[in-house]
């Protein structure tokens, strides 16, 4: 009933089935990731200075969004127990979305494993090193490719061409413009494929097997851009502490994630559940066009493509256009993720023009389209009626206006 609903476009809410848990990535592969992210900070600030701040951690505040709750309610005639936060992303420094987390981490990786191998750097040194010319030089020498509708190929392009690498992105039909003008504005190069996500990441795929110097950063199948993505949930905790939430069996937290191709919101839900446990819910929003994760989690298997149930593929939101999944995040998940959930693309569009409305947040519609979840609130969860809710936000700070303007935002 599931996929059939799936195939017919329509909008949907269920709660995933139990499966077995993978142990392929542990708490400890969590801590190594967040300590690299340590270890950079020194760099981060000297190379990104908006990130003074925060220390140098690429991270992103939690904020409570009282009157879009207010909205929400009043539209859906319901009431959301608790309060409703969203988790900034789509402001993160350099790149302005959540893929800043696992691109700009699985960069970082690269760039330290070349430079120890060089005897150019050491985990003692201060990594604020690396954005001096000798070091550009050196990474000169070395290239980094990735297929991407948009955001990742953002967070690669920038932060891999500020380190001095030789970066080709891969952009699929659905990326925008304004990103490809902008990777190239950066130095990086941009190559447009004609053609989804999953036909631009097989091309690019392709070409970085041709040349041993290319790493080549696979959005289905990366532990690293996965493990980046975790690494949030070793900040978040502090962060709702800060604000006074606690988060027990009696004050559950409740997180609405937009996914894509899954990498993202399964790296923070794996983080979070890791933190929480069982008082963490977690549940993926999709468009109803789209929902490669959705149709993975009802099928129990990573190899589906939503073309098989004769979907077109087209979303205004462009950051999860992706008609399959990734299966190291299906693997890892498919045993801790609640519930799906998807939405039609004019419901999309108006919570972003209602989020814009109420909070003056300019959200990109994929991030937007996660608020539609809390429309069908799981009321079976123990003690909702003192939960917290989370809305990620992914993208939107970089977006030129006349962009909002098209989308009728502003």
């Amino acid at each position: 009933a599931i996929k059939q609903a799936m195939g017919k476009g329509d909008e949907l809410f269920f709660r995933c089935p139990n499966a077995s848990i993978e142990t392929i990535l542990t708490s400890n592969d969590i801590d190594d990731a967040y300590r690299r992210l340590l270890r950079f900070a020194s760099y981060v600030q000297t190379a990104f200075p908006k990130t003074c701040e925060t220390k140098g951690i690429i991270d992103s505040p939690l904020q409570e969004v009282a009157s879009m709750k207010s909205a929400l309610e009043k539209n859906y005639g319901i009431t959301i127990p608790g309060k409703l936060f969203v988790k900034r992303d789509d402001s993160l420094a350099v790149c302005g979305s959540l893929k800043a987390r696992g691109g700009i981490y699985t960069v970082f990786k690269h760039a330290e494993a070349l430079a120890k191998s060089a005897g150019l750097l050491s985990d003692d040194d201060d990594y604020a090193k690396l954005d001096t010319d000798r070091m550009q030089k050196f990474f000169s020498g070395y290239k980094i490719s990735v297929g991407s509708t948009g955001n990742l190929g953002m967070s690669i392009g920038l932060s891999g061409k500020k380190l001095g690498f030789d970066v080709t992105i891969y952009m699929s039909e659905e990326a925008k413009q304004w990103k490809k003008d902008t990777l190239r504005k950066a130095g990086a190069k941009v190559v447009e494929f004609e053609g989804d996500y999953t036909s631009a990441l097989k091309a690019a795929r392709c070409e970085a097997s041709k040349d041993a110097n290319n790493f080549f950063i696979d959005d289905e199948d990366s532990k690293d851009l996965f493990l980046g993505y975790s690494a949030v949930s070793r900040t978040l905790p502090g962060q709702l502490k800060d604000k006074g939430i606690k988060v027990d069996k009696e004050h559950p937290l409740v997180v609405w994630l937009p996914c894509g191709v899954g990498g993202g919101p399964g790296g923070i839900t794996f983080g979070l559940k890791d933190v929480f446990g069982e008082n963490v819910y977690c549940f993926f929003g999709e468009p109803t066009q789209m929902p490669c994760m959705a149709l993975a989690m009802a099928e129990q298997r990573s190899n589906v493509s939503i073309y098989d149930i004769n979907l077109s593929g087209k979303t205004i939101a462009d950051g999860l256009a992706c008609s399959s999944p990734s299966p190291i995040a299906y693997e890892v998940i498919k045993g801790i993720l609640d519930g799906c959930f998807t939405v039609t693309d004019d419901n999309t569009l108006e919570l972003t023009k209602l989020l814009y409305a109420t909070e003056n947040i300019k959200a990109e519609p994929s991030s937007c389209l996660s608020f539609g979840g809390l429309g069908r609130i799981p009321f079976d969860i123990p003690n909702i009626e003192n939960s917290t809710n989370i809305v990620w936000l992914t993208g939107g700070s970089l977006v030129p206006d006349d962009e909002w303007e098209r989308l009728g935002i502003i």
